[in-house]
């Protein structure tokens, strides 16, 4: 099962916003990796096993939905969300993801949390609903449709395999020179 190690979640001068998804094995050396370079910690075996305990599993992601329709240029709105993420650190915030419609006026926003109660948590915070009703529902028509729910393992493209590095792929610029020169 695939692994996240998010560096917001932990106590930091830097407010490091680093998130590193992947195999167990991968984000333990990644994240100790960067806790070694960035943030001056000693990679011994004992700190490997507090990264290892404080991973959370990808497949128990919570979030939202929103469809809405904007008001406002998409430009601002995109500023909007990366001023909050910069500003807010919001523990356990993943990534959001916005799809504009052929339209030109719906908007959709896909919003990822490593858990519910991140989750929950973000949505009793009072801050929280004053950013949402001063900042981003005066860009909006009117209320939005939120769809609450678990994320499920996505499904991704498989990438086909690339030749070999130093070798044409078949058919290539070196395949047609090769055939030219063994002509006589």
């Amino acid at each position: 099962m695939r692994k996240i190690a998010d560096c917001r979640a932990m106590p930091s001068q830097s407010q490091c916003s680093l998130t590193i998804t992947g195999d167990e094995e991968e984000v333990v050396r990644a994240a100790a990796e960067h806790a070694v370079s960035a943030h001056g910690h000693e990679d011994t075996p004992e700190f490997r096993e507090q990264v290892r305990a404080s991973l959370t599993d990808e497949r128990d992601q919570y979030g939202t939905i929103m469809v809405g329709k904007r008001r406002a240029d998409l430009g601002e709105m995109r500023a909007a969300g990366d001023q909050w993420a910069r500003e807010r650190r919001v523990p356990g915030f993943l990534r959001e993801d916005l799809l504009a419609a052929d339209d030109g006026e719906t908007i959709i926003a896909a919003v990822r949390f490593a858990s519910r109660a991140d989750y929950q948590r973000l949505a009793e915070d009072p801050a929280q609903a004053e950013w949402w009703s001063t900042v981003l529902a005066p860009m909006l028509d009117g209320e939005p449709t939120w769809i609450d729910g678990a994320w499920l393992e996505p499904i991704e493209r498989v990438a086909p395999a690339a030749p070999p590095v130093g070798m044409p792929a078949q058919g290539g610029p070196a395949a047609s020179e090769a055939q030219h020169a063994s002509r006589p």
